[in-house]
């Protein structure tokens, strides 16, 4: 999950209230990540197009009358792979 915070209001966003975001995801991940109190009243819509490098679906979590919105990507982030030479390994271990 990669978290923004925005200091605006949720209005200022393409955002659409009714929307599912994208991704795995469940309402107190999205609450507890945005940084709001799970007993407090939260609002959470899609993205409907791409908003300040986040990708259209992102999770927009908020609470009315809070200052800062959070952008939430529920989309796991892709693990870097490393390049191995087996070859390189297999020579190492014939000369062992």
């Amino acid at each position: 999950m990669r978290i923004s915070r925005y200091l605006l209001d949720s209005s200022a966003l393409p955002v659409d209230l009714c929307g599912d975001p994208d991704g795995e995801w469940d309402y107190e991940t999205l609450v507890e990540a945005a940084g709001f109190d799970l007993s407090s009243e939260v609002s959470i819509g899609a993205l409907t197009e791409p908003f300040e490098g986040h990708p259209d679906g992102s999770a927009v979590v908020f609470q009315p009358g809070c200052s800062y919105v959070a952008i939430v990507e529920c989309i796991p982030e892709p693990i870097p792979l490393r390049v191995r030479f087996v070859s390189e390994q297999v020579e190492r271990f014939k000369a062992a």
